[in-house]
C-alpha cells in the first residue's frame, strides 16, 4: 500500500460515524475477537461438567486463562517493538485461533490449561494492540469517542457470542471459535490507518505512570474488580433471588448490552465537556444504581433495568480512564500504557470476585452491589479530588 494512502490521525473534527467509519477495518477485526471469545466461557464450564472435571480443574482452567491475560498484557510491547502491530494481531489472532481449535482435539486437562494459558495471552496481548492504536490515531479532541466506539463494538460481540457459537455445537464450536479469531486478520491486514510510532519498550516505568496518572490507573483497576465480581457472583445472587435459569440469563445480559448503547454516548460526552465531569458522572451514577438494586430492588424488573443502567454506567468507566491518561502521555508511550492499565485491569479482576465473596459472607446477599457501590464511589470521590487540582490539557 503506498504511503500517500496512509492515514496517521483522524481529523479533530471529525463526527462519530467518521470516527467510526476511519476504524472500520480494526473494528471488524474487534467484533470477530468479541464473537470468538465471550461464548467460550460457558461453553467450556458445561464442557468440563459433562467430562466429570472437578471444581477445582474447572477453576484452574478459568484462572490460568486470566494469568495468560495478564502476561500478555505485560509481554506485548516487547512483540510490538519488533514486529510492530499488524504482524504482533496477526501472530496473536493466528495462536488464539489454533490454540482454541486445540480444544476440540484432547479431552486431557493439561492439555486445556495450556491451552487457555496461550489464548488467555492473546487476549491480552489483542487489547494492548488495539488500544494502543486507537489512542495513537485519535486526537484528544476525539480519542474517548473512539475508545467508546471500539467498546460498544467488542462488548457487542461478547454478547452475541454465545448465539452464534451455539451454531458450532454439533460440529464443536472450538473450531468456529477458532475461525473467528483467524477470520479476524483480514481487514486488520487492509487497514488504511498508519502503524503508531512506540518510543523503546520501558522509557515509561508503570511506577511513573502510576504517579503520573493515578486517577486513569485506579478507573482501569476498579472497572476490572466491578465487571468480574458481576460476572463472577451475578448468576449465585440471581439464584438466591429466586430467579429461573431464563431470568438469570436476561439478568446478567441486561447488563452485557448496555455498553453497546452507553459508550458511544459517554465518549462524545467526555469529547464535549471533558473527561472528568463524564467520569464522574458514570462512576458515581452507577453506585447508585447499584446501591437501588442492594436496598431497592425487589423483582425481576427491577434487577433487569438497574442491572442495565449499572451496566450502562459502569463500563465507560475504564475507556474514560485510558483516554484520560493517554491525553496526557507522549503518543510513543502508549503501547505502554495501554499495558500497565490492563495489568491494573486484571488485578482488578483478581481482586474484585474475591472481595465481593467476602462481602456478602459478611453482609449477605446484597453485599455483592453494596461492594460495587462502594469501590465505584472511591472512582467518583477521586475525580472530584482531581477536578479541583486539575489543570487545563493543551489540545
Amino acid at each position: 500500500m503506498s504511503a500517500r494512502l496512509l492515514q496517521t490521525q483522524i481529523p479533530s473534527d471529525a463526527n462519530l460515524f467518521g470516527i467510526f467509519r476511519a476504524f472500520g477495518f480494526i473494528l471488524t477485526g474487534v467484533l470477530a475477537f468479541g464473537l470468538a471469545t465471550g461464548g467460550l466461557f460457558p461453553l467450556i464450564g458445561l464442557k468440563l461438567q459433562d467430562q466429570g472435571a472437578s471444581d477445582l480443574i474447572i477453576g484452574l482452567i478459568t484462572s490460568v486463562f486470566f494469568a495468560g491475560t495478564f502476561a500478555g498484557s505485560l509481554l506485548t510491547e516487547r512483540i510490538i517493538a519488533r514486529i510492530r502491530h499488524i504482524r504482533t494481531f496477526s501472530f496473536l489472532a493466528a495462536t488464539a485461533g489454533i490454540s482454541t481449535m486445540a480444544l476440540a482435539l484432547s479431552d486431557d486437562p493439561k492439555v486445556w490449561i495450556l491451552m487457555r494459558f496461550i489464548t488467555g495471552f492473546c487476549l491480552g496481548g489483542y487489547y494492548v494492540v488495539i488500544e494502543s492504536w486507537i489512542n495513537y490515531a485519535s486526537t484528544n479532541q476525539t480519542r474517548a469517542r473512539g475508545m467508546s466506539i471500539y467498546e460498544a463494538v467488542r462488548m457487542l460481540g461478547i454478547a452475541i457470542s454465545p448465539f452464534v457459537l451455539g451454531l458450532g455445537l454439533n460440529g464443536q464450536p472450538y473450531l468456529l471459535a477458532g475461525l473467528l479469531f483467524t477470520l479476524a486478520i483480514i481487514p486488520l491486514v487492509f487497514c488504511p490507518l498508519e502503524e503508531p510510532v512506540q518510543n523503546e519498550p520501558g522509557t515509561l516505568p508503570f511506577g511513573r505512570l502510576l504517579s503520573l496518572v493515578p486517577l486513569g490507573m485506579l478507573a482501569a483497576f476498579v472497572s476490572g474488580s466491578v465487571n468480574a465480581a458481576f460476572y463472577g457472583m451475578a448468576g449465585v445472587y440471581g439464584d438466591r433471588a429466586g430467579l429461573d435459569t431464563s431470568e438469570i440469563a436476561i439478568f446478567i445480559g441486561s447488563m452485557l448490552i448496555a455498553p453497546t448503547f452507553a459508550h458511544p454516548i459517554m465518549g462524545a460526552a467526555a469529547d464535549r465537556f471533558g473527561r472528568l465531569p463524564v467520569l464522574f458522572v458514570a462512576s458515581a451514577s452507577s453506585a447508585l444504581a447499584a446501591v437501588v438494586i442492594a436496598t431497592m430492588a425487589s423483582g425481576f424488573w427491577d434487577l433487569v433495568i438497574f442491572s442495565f443502567l449499572l451496566g450502562g454506567f459502569s463500563h465507560p468507566v475504564y475507556s474514560l480512564g485510558v483516554a484520560y491518561v493517554n491525553d496526557r502521555l507522549d503518543p510513543g508511550d502508549f503501547v505502554r500504557a495501554g499495558g500497565a492499565l490492563l495489568i491494573a485491569f486484571c488485578l482488578g479482576t483478581t481482586f474484585g470476585p474475591t472481595a465481593a465473596a467476602a462481602t456478602m459472607a459478611l453482609t449477605g446477599d446484597s453485599g455483592l452491589y453494596l461492594f460495587i457501590a462502594g469501590i465505584l464511589t472511591l472512582v467518583a470521590l477521586s475525580v472530584a479530588m482531581s477536578a479541583g487540582a486539575s489543570r487545563p490539557v493543551k489540545q
